[in-house]
């Protein structure tokens, strides 16, 4: 037989051949549907399906042109990232938010979604933070102190899986995203004085996933105080330290949260100070006259309260000599205030009412070229019993102090003391 005669037959066997897949199909095609004991015998069975899975309406999703599959690759209805929006069209309208979960910017549903069924909720592929772990890095491992929703899974208390108008998926923004669970911090929230990272995102001071440290810190005061306050950091290695601060602790003067008073003090300031300056504290509120900002209640005008190169803190040099050459510098902190020329001029109407008529008692005391007086060899540097906070006695040598009588007048006043004979001025 030639190769014209052999065609017709070898078709003819072909044809013979593909009778019983033929019969096959119309057995699967006609009445079973998709689910069979033959074919995915299994869908439908888990704790959590699709709809349409449940409904065995499988064509809602893929299309019937090849029933049976080849490859197990079955053409789907739509292009992937539409075909989820054909049914849960509200939620294309709804991840329409500036910041996408990567999966669902790129139309990946079923990369966190079983399109079938699933052992947990929502038809996800695995449970809670094992899923997002997936994908993410998990930042809870091995540490102490774990943020309450990181150590029971529940990530999308804090994300949105989805979408949402905030940096990294969060449901809220800034510390209201925080204060959604802290209610407690919602009252410090109303106080006169609130520290800055709480004013905008907790996170500059806490992990909100997971540290070795309690409160779930970066780091411990002051090391944690100090990226943001470098400057104090300086002030606390300078030669005369605040022993709070030098110890690093300074959580024992402020609030890390918010106060009423400023600087987040956890006391007004001299109440503050006083707490540890007791006997200081004690003079001060038993006398009758006081300094100008003691008067106020604040220390720091003339103190730094973390750290500084002059004795007692002071923000600027101040003599400790009783007597010295006079020179303008020697009273810079004085002068942070006063008049700088108050002991120039050896007459004045203007300069100083410690005056006898012109005549400038105060450039009398003070500017001497050997024995000049410092400012607190008459003044009380925090308070006294008398007025312009004129002191009552004055330390001279080592084992002696002198007194000081001073009356006021209305145009003047008269002084008692034990380095001249009395006197009395009136302008």
């Amino acid at each position: 037989m030639d190769k014209g005669q052999r065609a017709p037959w070898l078709l003819l066997g072909v044809a013979v051949m593909l009778i019983p897949n033929i019969a096959h199909t119309q057995v699967a095609t006609v009445g079973e549907g998709c689910v069979t004991s033959k074919c995915h015998a299994g869908m439908g069975t888990g704790a959590y399906v699709h709809g349409p899975v449940g409904a065995q309406i499988c064509s809602v999703c893929h299309t019937e042109t090849d029933r049976f599959h080849k490859n197990g690759e079955v053409d789907l209805a739509v292009v992937a990232e539409e075909l989820c929006y054909l049914c849960h069209e509200a939620k294309a309208t709804e991840f329409d938010l500036p910041v996408k979960h990567q999966p669902v910017a790129k139309g990946e549903c079923v990369g966190c979604h079983d399109p079938h069924q699933s052992e947990y909720r929502y038809q996800l592929r695995a449970e809670g933070q094992a899923l997002c772990y997936e994908c993410h890095t998990n930042k809870t491992a091995g540490r102490e102190f774990v943020h309450g929703p990181a150590a029971t899974g529940n990530c999308q208390l804090c994300h949105d899986p989805h979408a949402t108008a905030f940096p990294r998926l969060l449901t809220a923004g800034g510390r209201d995203h925080c204060l959604e669970c802290h209610q407690e911090k919602v009252r410090d929230m109303s106080k006169r004085h609130v520290h800055p990272p709480v004013e905008e995102v907790c996170t500059d001071c806490h992990n909100p996933h997971a540290s070795d440290l309690q409160f779930n810190l970066h780091d411990w005061p002051p090391q944690l105080c100090y990226t943001c306050h470098p400057g104090i950091q300086d002030n606390v290695n300078a030669s005369a330290d605040h022993p709070p601060a030098e110890k690093g602790e300074c959580l024992v003067c402020h609030d890390v949260h918010s106060s009423d008073q400023p600087g987040i003090l956890v006391q007004p300031g001299t109440d503050l100070c006083f707490s540890c300056h007791e006997q200081q504290g004690a003079e001060v509120l038993t006398d009758a006259n006081r300094h100008g900002p003691v008067e106020q209640g604040d220390c720091s005008p003339c103190h730094n309260p973390h750290g500084q190169e002059f004795p007692y803190l002071l923000r600027q040099y101040f003599p400790e000599e009783f007597y010295m050459p006079y020179h303008s510098d020697n009273f810079a902190l004085c002068f942070e205030c006063h008049n700088r020329d108050i002991a120039l001029e050896e007459k004045t109407k203007t300069l100083t009412d410690f005056r006898d008529g012109e005549r400038n008692l105060h450039f009398v005391h003070v500017n001497k070229d050997v024995k000049g007086r410092s400012c607190k060899a008459c003044h009380g540097v925090h308070s006294s019993n008398q007025a312009k906070h004129i002191r009552t006695e004055v330390p001279f040598g080592k084992s002696w102090s002198y007194p000081i009588r001073f009356t006021k007048t209305e145009n003047g006043g008269s002084c008692v003391v034990g380095c001249h004979k009395p006197q009395e001025y009136k302008r």
